[in-house]
């Protein structure tokens, strides 16, 4: 069953169940996160939890029609009664288009490198609270090759391996509180973090199923699937938490039907 966030803009609270959900103070545009989703969406967007929103009351919205005619006379005036001054300024559409190109680019770039900026911040936060623990991780990585090669599949080996502990479900802006992987194309590392608490609730096919999901994106380079209905029971499924009722049978059968979509080496 699934567990759900919201945020009041500046704090996150949760995890709550449907029924528990009913009873916070929330409206139908409060941002809800839950495992599975790549950002936050408003309730009123979220199907699953219909029947949370309807047992609240839709928001109040005024109409001030005078008010919008109002603004939108001046224009019609401008259009209207001033046609020469358009043809007049048509020489200066250039100069304009090229300076809104240019702002739209420097503010791309400012964007781009302000979430560089985000993700290093994360990317540290989250190694420098990690940690060691007596799990045998080496024992899945080696099993996971081994499968591979029992489908002659033998990707590179990577110099570095590590996989730790880190309180993932503390963090903000982390939306995959289970496990996260940061080896990805990148052929000399496996670097994988896994959550305390979800590590220690998992039963033994969970532990699987989420070990070898992240193994997949670290040394296949596969991406998340997406979290659809068709796509629930397979490995690279996002939700992994609703495996619960799952089997040892089901992940194999889940891992092999990876394996054999992927191509030989």
């Amino acid at each position: 069953m699934s567990k759900y966030f919201y945020t009041d803009g500046s704090k996150k609270f949760g995890p709550f169940s449907k029924d528990e959900l009913k009873n916070q103070n929330i409206s139908r545009s409060t941002k809800i996160w839950f495992y599975g989703l790549d950002n936050w969406l408003e309730l009123s967007e979220i199907h699953e939890l219909n029947d949370v929103i309807s047992t609240i009351p839709p928001d109040i919205k005024t109409k001030n029609v005078s008010a919008k005619l109002n603004k939108i006379k001046p224009v019609i005036n401008q259009v209207i009664l001033k046609p020469l001054t358009v043809s007049k300024k048509k020489h200066h559409i250039g100069k304009w288009l090229i300076g809104t190109v240019a702002v739209l680019f420097i503010s791309f770039i400012v964007y781009i490198y302000l979430r560089n900026q985000s993700n290093i911040f994360l990317y540290n936060e989250i190694t420098s609270n990690s940690y060691e623990s007596d799990e045998n991780f080496e024992m899945y990585v080696e099993k996971f090759y081994r499968d591979l090669e029992y489908y002659g599949i033998y990707p590179k080996k990577p110099k570095k391996t590590i996989i730790r502990l880190s309180r993932l479900d503390q963090l903000d802006d982390v939306t995959h509180i289970h496990g996260l992987s940061f080896g990805s194309d990148d052929d000399d590392k496996i670097e994988i973090y896994i959550n305390p608490s979800t590590w220690k609730n998992f039963n033994k096919p969970m532990r699987y199923f989420l070990i070898y999901h992240e193994l997949a994106h670290d040394i296949l380079n596969v991406d998340d699937l997406e979290a659809t209905s068709s796509n629930e029971g397979k490995l690279m499924y996002p939700e992994i938490s609703s495996y619960e009722n799952k089997s040892m049978d089901d992940f194999i059968e889940s891992a092999h039907a990876l394996f054999e979509e992927q191509p030989i080496e």
